[in-house]
């Protein structure tokens, strides 16, 4: 059991790492990067204006060309040291945002703590199931609204994942990665059926695993 948890830990970290790094490549490419070369290219165009261009413009035209390298180098650096840090709710609230930007579908976070009581391999894993789920939701149903409730006791941790607005019937919600971990975490996950396009995923874990980490 614990060579399978760490196997699937693994996993679940290269997964959660490439998908962040992804998403922040993206980032400072189609965003950060745009608007650094646009402002370099401005400065260029105002130099050329000039019969004399100041030390200073010529200066601040050189910085920004380094920062447009540094950036772009950035941008393909992986860094590991976030992972025994790992945030399952920061990590959530960043996957909202980025569903909410694409207009497809309305997200929403109903939680009272900014963090968990657990292991940051089991944060790590439990991101990696709820993760999946909302791409199977956007790939296969069509939600309009999505409500993730995350409520947490002294013996239980629970992550209800709401859907209202279906588009089309929810088929085949939980696969065997998602069942897998969090059977791996001692814990249940299951869709049900509440009422006419509405469907929850319920998923609970147990917050006294700390010992599989």
């Amino acid at each position: 059991m614990r060579y399978r948890f760490e196997h699937e830990l693994l996993l679940s970290q290269l997964e959660t790492q490439e998908y962040s790094l992804s998403q922040i490549s993206m980032a400072l490419h189609d965003n950060i990067g745009q608007l650094l070369s646009t402002t370099k290219l401005l400065l260029g165009m105002t130099a050329m204006e000039l019969a004399q261009p100041p030390d200073t413009l010529k200066t601040a035209e050189h910085t920004l060309a380094k920062a447009i390298v540094d950036l772009r180098s950035l941008s393909k650096t992986l860094h590991n040291g976030w992972l025994p840090h790992f945030n399952f709710i920061s990590h959530l609230e960043a996957e909202k945002e980025r569903i909410n930007a694409q207009g497809m579908a309305q997200v929403a976070i109903i939680s009272n703590r900014e963090e968990l009581s657990l292991e940051p391999g089991v944060q790590i894993m439990l991101f990696r199931v709820v993760h999946e789920a909302l791409q199977h939701i956007g790939k296969h149903c069509s939600a309009k609204c999505i409500t993730i409730r995350l409520k947490g006791g002294l013996n239980l941790f629970e992550v209800e994942i709401v859907l209202a607005d279906v588009a089309y019937p929810l088929k085949n919600g939980v696969s065997n990665n998602m069942q897998r971990r969090i059977q791996l975490l001692g814990g249940m996950i299951k869709w049900q059926y509440n009422e006419i396009n509405k469907y929850s995923l319920q998923i609970k874990i147990p917050v006294n695993n700390q010992d599989v980490a």
